[in-house]
């Protein structure tokens, strides 16, 4: 007897090698046995993943199929997926391939859909980190947005993939998970955005001046009581900084008496030219000044002029630098943005104080605020007032009425 006669025969060299089993992709199709084989286990495996996690996109097809299937009490079998999708988009799969799918499948669909979700996760992050290694990409850039990435992708984690998310769920966090992050306390806190309209000349500039330097000396700029100060950054695209010298130098001492600090040192000061903020170049600037002076409070305007000069008259013009702004409020700061009445006049003849522009902008800001002489004068001195272009999202006790102060620019008049 040979001594080879227990050994397997040789391999067939012609014989087709069979393509290794992708894991991931075994994985998905397990979920799509278990919701056919399963269907009772649908609103689970719902509520952990969605149809969009899935990678094969035809299989997340399939998934958001048979939940409406289940939602209707219709049969979700092989082969009623299999007569449905030709209308769900689907190409290349075989009735052979849902009925081995349905019939394999073991264990807990719920498990499974776990784990597509996680695959999901991982394969978002690996997104984010390209793009953070992207040569062509400015570093501030990048940044802002690797940061609103994962904002997203943690939200989506809260929300465990669920299709509906119940008010219990939304307020099943601890109150003081809500306490709000004032920059300025009861008027700015972090990430909000308020808009500051005003006729020519009208003193917008020199209130919202009054605004950065205050908050950077620890002073509430309206009821001028002491507050924790923060450091300002200030991005004027209108006022040289011979203007700013002329205006601010006055203000600034000031302050630094009455202050917990001299502000001088905490307010970043950029006087540019025309600068189009859409663009990489010019917004991954901000960004770099964010990152040397660590600023709560950003100023920014007027935004047409940091807008490259447009006339922001259309939506197209408007979106991406709502984009690139929404990029620096991402870094947490609270900003204030100066921006020019239109010309239209209401029914009582008196200037509309909306931004000029697309209305897209009336939509945008937390607060859109306009700065209005009083036609009426009482007392020795006129008096402006603080009116509403826009809705508040949010209770802010800004004064109604101003005057020009003795101490500061503007001082609220009672």
């Amino acid at each position: 007897m040979s001594e080879y006669v227990d050994e397997a025969p040789p391999e067939d060299p012609y014989a087709t090698t069979p393509a290794p089993v992708d894991t991931a992709v075994l994985i998905e199709q397990r979920v799509i046995g278990a919701a056919m084989r399963h269907p009772h286990q649908i609103p689970d495996m719902q509520r952990a993943v969605t149809g969009g996690d899935f990678h094969d996109l035809r299989l997340g097809a399939i998934f958001n199929g048979l939940i409406g299937l289940h939602a209707t009490g219709a049969p979700t079998d092989y082969l009623a997926v299999y007569d449905r999708l030709q209308s769900w988009d689907v190409r290349g799969i075989e009735l052979n391939d849902l009925s081995r799918w349905q019939d394999d499948t073991t264990g807990d669909g719920v498990y499974w859909a776990g784990l597509v979700r996680e695959a999901s996760v991982r394969r978002l992050l690996a997104d984010v980190g390209q793009r953070l290694q992207h040569p062509d990409t400015d570093p501030g850039v990048a940044l802002a947005r690797a940061q609103q990435d994962l904002r997203t992708i943690t939200d989506m984690q809260s929300a465990g993939g669920k299709s509906v998310r119940w008010l219990r769920d939304v307020l099943d966090v601890p109150e003081e998970a809500d306490a709000y992050d004032w920059v300025i306390p009861d008027l700015l806190e972090r990430q909000d955005r308020l808009m500051l309209s005003a006729a020519e000349g009208s003193g917008k500039s020199t209130m919202l001046r009054q605004i950065a330097i205050l908050a950077a000396a620890g002073i509430h700029p309206f009821q001028f009581n002491q507050i924790d100060p923060v450091n300002v950054l200030v991005v004027d695209a209108e006022n040289s900084e011979r203007q700013w010298r002329r205006a601010a130098r006055g203000l600034a001492d000031t302050a630094a008496q009455r202050g917990r600090r001299d502000p001088r040192n905490h307010l970043a000061l950029h006087c540019v030219p025309v600068m189009d903020v859409t663009r990489a170049n010019d917004l991954g600037q901000l960004h770099r000044w964010i990152d040397e002076c660590e600023p709560a409070l950003m100023l920014l305007g007027p935004l047409y002029r940091v807008a490259g000069g447009s006339s922001l008259n259309t939506d197209e013009d408007v979106a991406p630098l709502l984009a690139a702004l929404d990029s620096i409020r991402e870094r947490g700061v609270a900003m204030l943005l100066e921006v020019h009445a239109g010309h239209a006049r209401s029914t009582s003849g008196e200037r509309e104080l909306r931004p000029r522009g697309s209305s897209a902008l009336l939509g945008w800001p937390e607060f859109g605020l306009g700065l209005r002489r009083d036609k009426k004068v009482e007392g020795r001195h006129p008096t402006f007032s603080l009116v509403r272009w826009r809705g508040d999202r949010d209770r802010r006790d800004w004064p109604d009425r101003l005057v020009r102060g003795q101490i500061f620019p503007w001082e609220p008049s009672f």
